[in-house]
């Protein structure tokens, strides 16, 4: 084995995955075009310059009324091709949901939009987004492997690494404070060490430092509606924009291993990639097996569909499948599999987030993707 080795991560999304940024845009610095199905984005310093006076006072005064205000008024605008063409930043397609979001709008409604990761030429998927879904499953991994048994002593507030017993491997607080977290992280993967002032993280020894992931390039999206599925309530109104890659988008990251890391003792422990191939198989199986159970209990067509999709992909053995981005739920994030049946993260959750459908129960699951690492 060479120190360093050069694989290709692929990556083909088969639901929707929208990936945040923090970033949001307000409702005054869009329109939709209904007939064309698209969104124009606007850069509002621009279009305050480059409107007349009457109108750019009247579209203040729109948007010092709300974003429904706001929205009207540039949708008037745009009717009557008064919307200046140096405003527009750039236009992407929206999903029907979307548009009837928009449409059916009440004074209430932020109507505001959350975009993807962007550089010049467009959209791309982080590989630090992928990176922390692979770590989620090393962790995973690790621990059943292993079949040892993470405990957090509150009096001492430290982990201890035992025997593991039966299906549980985490016993955490009730209440886990961000230390908590990121202290199990350094049991489980060996760089937690203890110092004059007690417990520390040695991010040196931490194994994925041996892990490099490159961004994706450029992919088209699109904009899309994401409901929230509730069994017994109508949350309908419930509802976030967002824009989104595409099912069946596909992606390339480049993917290097360090494995002279390890080797030499400069991180904890290795992370040869087809033991994180199989890692990731093991672990994101068990929570679709899990989400499959609750789209068959209550109906969720679409959903089912998403399932269906990725198990006959998985009949391939050198295929795995990964969650990534919003909506992935605690299931995923929070390694709910190995925690006790009455710990408050390990309970059914009573949502699902949805997208593609102005009806939550007809929507799409969000972040499934298949992947595979070659050379």
């Amino acid at each position: 084995m060479s120190f360093l080795e050069t694989f290709r991560l692929e990556l083909e999304a088969i639901s929707p995955v929208h990936v945040g940024t923090g970033e949001t845009y307000p409702a005054y610095a869009y329109v939709p075009d209904f007939e064309k199905k698209e969104v124009h984005l606007l850069d509002p310093g621009v279009l305050l310059l480059a409107l007349p006076e009457a109108r750019r006072r009247q579209y203040l005064e729109k948007v010092a009324q709300g974003p429904k205000a706001a929205q009207d008024i540039l949708a008037y605008l745009h009717k009557e091709g008064q919307l200046p063409q140096e405003a527009i930043l750039r236009t992407l397609p929206a999903s029907a949901a979307f548009l009837k979001t928009i449409q059916e709008a009440t004074q209430e409604a932020l109507l505001e939009w959350r975009p993807l990761p962007r550089s010049p030429l467009g959209a791309y998927l982080p590989g630090s987004s992928v990176k922390g879904a692979l770590r989620t499953a090393w962790l995973f991994w690790t621990l059943v492997e292993r079949d040892q048994a993470a405990t957090f002593d509150e009096r001492e507030g430290v982990w201890r690494l035992k025997k593991g017993s039966g299906d549980v491997h985490v016993r955490p607080s009730w209440n886990p404070s961000l230390w908590e977290n990121q202290a199990f992280e350094g049991v489980v993967l060996g760089y937690i060490r203890e110092g004059r002032r007690g417990m520390t993280l040695d991010l040196y020894q931490d194994p994925f430092r041996a892990v490099r992931l490159s961004d994706s390039a450029p992919q088209e999206t699109f904009l899309n509606r994401i409901g929230v599925f509730h069994p017994q309530k109508d949350t309908s109104g419930l509802a976030l924009l967002a824009e989104t890659f595409r099912k069946g988008s596909r992606f390339t990251l480049g993917f290097r291993y360090h494995g002279g890391l390890s080797r030499h003792q400069g991180v904890s422990m290795p992370i040869p990639p087809k033991d994180l191939q199989r890692a990731l198989r093991e672990y994101y199986t068990k929570v679709a097996e899990w989400e499959r159970g609750f789209a068959e209990e209550h109906g969720l067509k679409n959903a089912l569909g998403v399932y269906e999709e990725l198990f006959q992909r998985l009949k391939d053995p050198e295929v795995f499948p990964i969650r990534v981005g919003f909506g992935s739920g605690r299931l995923a994030l929070r390694l709910a599999l190995l925690l006790p049946e009455d710990h408050p993260e390990a309970r059914e959750p009573k949502t699902r987030k949805t997208v593609g459908s102005a009806n939550p129960r007809d929507g799409f699951p969000l972040g499934w993707m298949v992947g595979w690492i070659h050379r």
